[in-house]
């Protein structure tokens, strides 16, 4: 018995709402997700396992109705459903009275965990949240009978304020496959048997690492997972790059450096630049030297600034800077990298009080 095990997909979410390619990255979440369905399609999946936060907030109808299209796709494939905390079910939820298509089992109940699939041999267990926080531990309460179905349980949470629980008892109960969702990366909590699947596509910039779906078997005679693998989905990754900018004199230099480094990563990703190296003095970085052809999150200047000491140190024989740079220098030694950058750093600081306090 084939399943794939997806999580925190978060449909209708525009991540990075503030930079330029928001909407294209709202987009890829639909994409992936359709990619997901194709890949149950491909891999002839008896189940779809989807643990949490499908949407990212109270579904729409038309929303239901597009991931019901989807699920009507893959009749074979029979599917099972939780809400998570971004989309927990409220009360006028249209979720309540929506038809989904016959493969497709949404835990609404609040009080039947279980459904049966597959000629009455597979039995999973499940529940949807109906609030943004379920402090009760559900989970630890849930045990499958000790027969010859194979069970498995979809669960959403693991913390203090989602549903928190015991993976000792877990480990012990008669579970073959555990589904879990709500963190955004994939976790094995207990080996061929409990994982969070994490989300398909990356949601922020912390969001680091490879996304996609679990895809495995579990032996119906001996109802263990095997053959399990997580197979990477999504259209983009945060990356977080350090880039050197020696040699570099102006800002259109920089950006050179900058923007022949993240094409060789991808520019279809997003990139956390990390600047460092000697720097013109004059020059100012940030995010918004880089042009809306690449997508930079964000910039951190850990770069110093270059001077010429001898020759400042001439030009200022009387002032806090010619003392500053003797005082520092003074030594018969050698200076190490952090003397060093103490040395550039603090003489750019006293430069620049000065300018302001002649302007």
């Amino acid at each position: 018995m084939k399943f794939i095990h997806v999580s925190d997909i978060h449909i209708g979410m525009s991540p990075d709402p503030t930079m330029f390619w928001s909407e294209d990255r709202a987009n890829d979440i639909k994409e992936t997700f359709s990619d997901v369905i194709s890949r149950c399609k491909d891999e002839e999946a008896d189940l779809l396992l989807i643990s949490g936060d499908l949407f990212n907030h109270q579904p729409l109808r038309e929303e239901l109705e597009y991931v019901n299209n989807l699920f009507s796709t893959i009749p074979r494939t029979q599917v099972a459903v939780i809400a998570g905390s971004s989309d927990h079910i409220k009360s006028n939820s249209p979720i309540l009275n929506f038809k989904f298509a016959d493969n497709v089992y949404y835990f609404l109940d609040k009080t039947d965990f279980s459904f049966q699939v597959l000629k009455k041999t597979i039995v999973i267990h499940g529940f949807s949240y109906y609030s943004l926080e379920e402090t009760t531990p559900i989970i630890n309460s849930i045990t499958p009978e000790n027969d010859k179905n194979i069970h498995i349980l979809l669960a959403y949470g693991g913390d203090s304020n989602h549903c928190p629980f015991d993976i000792n008892k877990l480990a012990s109960k008669n579970f073959s496959y555990i589904a879990l969702g709500s963190k955004h990366n994939f976790t094995s909590l207990i080996d061929d048997k409990a994982y969070y699947a994490g989300s398909p596509e990356p949601l922020d910039s912390n969001d680091l690492g490879d996304h996609g779906i679990i895809i495995g078997e579990i032996n119906e005679s001996t109802k263990r997972v095997q053959n399990l693998r997580f197979e990477k989905m999504a259209r983009a990754s945060y990356i977080p790059i350090n880039i050197k900018i020696n040699g570099a004199s102006t800002e259109e230099d920089i950006v050179e450096i900058v923007v022949r480094e993240v094409i060789k990563l991808g520019s279809n990703n997003i990139f956390k630049i990390k600047l460092t190296g000697l720097r013109n003095p004059d020059l100012e970085l940030s995010r918004d030297m880089f042009s809306q052809k690449i997508r930079i999150s964000d910039v951190t200047d850990n770069t110093t600034p270059k001077y010429d000491f001898v020759k400042l140190s001439s030009e200022h024989p009387q002032d806090m800077i010619g003392a500053f740079i003797r005082k520092m220098t003074s030594a018969s030694t050698e200076l190490s990298d952090i003397e060093k950058r103490a040395l550039y750093l603090g003489t750019h600081a006293l430069i620049k009080t000065i300018e302001k306090n002649e302007n």
